[in-house]
């Protein structure tokens, strides 16, 4: 019985204000970025696979001691003929992932082993569609509802295999989707779109924005796009909703990963702007002047009004305890 093949969905639109990063428009423009590129190549444990592969009874032959990409590109068009060599693929597009590392691939194999004839026909069919809809691609490889199609093979790695069945087109719309990319697309202004978990739709917004960033920066491909905006991420914690501030400043030669709320930082505007102002002709005012842009900026102008100690109210006589001795604080004395 053949595969069902999803019904196929109108392109999802990412918001049209969102412009190509300046960081990624200078990473491009700082050298041959193609030609990078297309000359990465892995060293693989070619031994390990071939015996690995016949255990199980799986098609697939590894292209080398090293793959480069265009070896992978070149396994795409048999890829979208055939079942097996759809597998073929998968598998050299894994091992070029994670070089000589095993990984979890022999639970991969163990996956596709129990259910080789389903799996390699959506397989097939994902590599046919990442040509044309990338989030019907996705859905075969990860419906909408239930998990991944193979087992230990999620959104991170199966966006690979669907990269690598464009045979190298330079505007082939399935791209490599991980969270690295993600954080650089979020900070850029899209913040509703999931640093992980992806769902099609996500997938289709994801190739159209870079798709249009493409054309809009002059590049020659989407997977350099991509790649540049692997390679100018920010800090894994710069995505938390109260670390903003992480997105204005983290470039900064002095920049610390602080504990920060938003409410941390109104409070420090409003100390800083009552000093500043007792103090005209103070550093504090020229230091409140350069400061207090950017927490404004940070919050989007929502300053507030001052945190006013309750009449009556305790005084805390240690400031600093409530931080540090608190359960869960990063110094608390244990004793």
């Amino acid at each position: 019985m053949e595969p069902v093949r999803p019904a196929l969905r109108p392109m999802i639109m990412t918001p049209r204000d969102i412009a190509p990063p300046t960081v990624l428009s200078e990473w491009l423009a700082a050298g041959d970025r193609a030609a990078e590129l297309l000359a990465d190549t892995v060293g693989v444990d070619r031994p390990w696979w071939s015996e690995r592969l016949a255990d199980h009874r799986l098609p697939g032959v590894l292209c080398g001691e090293t793959i480069c990409r265009t070896d992978l590109f070149g396994l795409a068009d048999a890829a979208l003929t055939s079942p097996d060599d759809a597998i073929n693929l998968l598998w050299n597009t894994v091992a070029f992932c994670h070089g000589r590392r095993p990984g979890e691939n022999t639970r991969r194999m163990v996956a596709v082993a129990t259910d080789r004839t389903r799996i390699g026909g959506l397989l097939q069919e994902a590599a046919q569609a990442s040509r044309e809809d990338p989030a019907t691609a996705f859905e075969l490889l990860k419906p909408e509802r239930g998990g991944n199609t193979i087992d230990r093979l999620g959104p991170t790695g199966f966006t690979w295999f669907l990269y690598f069945a464009g045979g190298g087109a330079p505007e082939h719309p399935s791209q490599v989707l991980d969270s690295k990319i993600a954080r650089t697309i979020r900070r850029a202004g899209w913040k509703r779109f999931p640093a992980s978990a992806w769902t099609a739709d996500d997938y289709a917004g994801f190739a159209e924005l870079v798709a249009r960033w493409r054309t809009e920066i002059g590049a020659d491909r989407n997977d350099v796009v991509v790649r540049g905006l692997f390679s100018v991420s920010p800090p894994a914690d710069a995505d938390y909703p109260w670390q903003t501030w992480h997105r204005e400043t983290w470039t900064n030669d002095d920049w610390v990963n602080g504990p920060l709320s938003a409410d941390d930082l109104r409070q420090i505007y409003h100390w800083m702007a009552l000093i500043a102002d007792a103090y005209p002709m103070s550093t504090a005012s020229s230091d409140f002047a350069r400061i207090g842009r950017t927490i404004k900026s940070v919050l989007g102008e929502d300053v507030g009004a001052p945190r006013l100690r309750e009449p009556g109210a305790a005084v805390r006589d240690d400031s600093y305890g409530g931080y540090y001795d608190r359960p869960g604080g990063r110094y608390r004395n244990v004793g």
